[in-house]
């Protein structure tokens, strides 16, 4: 099975960056059978990156009402289906990337897509650090998602 993890962000808008921070680490690691990516962007770019893998964990930030910074949530792309957001930060939203690939080149999509969002604090003051509570938070992430991939 050829499995990509993807960290996506802007690294320059504090806790937005987070995904790539991840994978960054991960990189480190050198996990055996697995290729690990970072794009500073989610719209169609989004498919030439995902194309030809059968699966695919995307990292990235997210915001909700209720969540506590560095907080982890694991989402599957159904969640997605019911988004009212057209657009991200980055461009057009990963849901929408990924539905426009499955339609344009299905064979070549990947089989699972899996999301790790990160609560994020700051997205948008330029700050190449993350804040201090995601921060804190990313070697336990960076774990987790380690365990998810053996």
């Amino acid at each position: 099975m050829k499995v990509l993890v993807l960290g996506v962000g802007n690294p320059i808008l504090s806790d937005d960056g987070v995904g790539i921070h991840v994978a960054r680490e991960l990189m480190k690691r050198k996990l055996p059978g697995i290729d690990v990516e970072e794009l500073a962007a989610s719209g169609l770019e989004l498919l030439d990156v995902v194309r030809g893998y059968d699966k695919v964990i995307i990292i990235d930030a997210i915001q909700t009402t209720k969540g506590k910074p560095g907080e982890l949530y694991i989402l599957e792309e159904k969640d997605f289906e019911k988004s009212i957001h057209g657009s991200s930060p980055h461009g057009i939203n990963i849901a929408t990337a990924l539905a426009l690939g499955r339609k344009l080149v299905p064979k070549e999509m990947p089989k699972e897509v899996v999301f790790f969002a990160i609560e994020a604090e700051d997205l948008v003051n330029v700050a190449e650090r993350l804040t201090p509570k995601v921060a804190k938070a990313l070697p336990g992430i960076v774990e987790q998602i380690e365990k998810e991939l053996m």
